[in-house]
């Protein structure tokens, strides 16, 4: 008959600041969130081989494009990996991110139409699909943390 009066941090729900809700969704939502993020991983893992490759492949004559470009498509895979690990532990700040990393990856598919074929439809594809289930209803309620109307 010992009464808890000390609730501990898991019994609470965590209101540290908007956007960092803790709920994980689940169902369909969680289904849709998982597919969205096995995509943008594989978009993260492709980003971070080029910046690999583009520095492995500086020249003298051209250092600091080499190293700002790799540098820049290190951090924007590294961050693309941290906000699909934070999106499916139910924070909502990530998806705005991932919204915006996939309509910036649609509009830079169709750069590389001229290039091997196999491109252009792998990213557009790709993109689309993560899309559609980050702005899927499902994902928007669970994220949303609201009531249906």
């Amino acid at each position: 008959m010992t009464s808890n009066p000390d609730p501990s941090p898991a019994d609470e729900p965590s209101a540290s600041s908007p956007g960092q809700t803790s709920a994980v969704p689940h169902g369909r939502a969680r289904t849709l969130l998982v597919v969205a993020g096995v995509v943008v991983c594989a978009q993260a893992l492709g980003l971070l081989v080029i910046a690999a490759l583009e520095l492995r492949s500086v020249e003298a004559d051209r250092v600091g494009l080499g190293v700002s470009t790799a540098g820049f498509l290190g951090a924007f895979g590294a961050l693309l990996l941290v906000a699909v690990v934070r999106i499916l532990a139910g924070q909502t700040w990530p998806r705005g991110f991932l919204v915006f990393s996939q309509l910036l990856c649609l509009v830079l598919s169709f750069n590389f139409r001229g290039d091997a074929a196999w491109i252009t439809p792998t990213m557009a594809v790709g993109a689309l699909v993560a899309l559609g289930c980050l702005v899927s209803p499902p994902v928007t309620q669970a994220l949303g943390g609201h009531d249906p109307v």
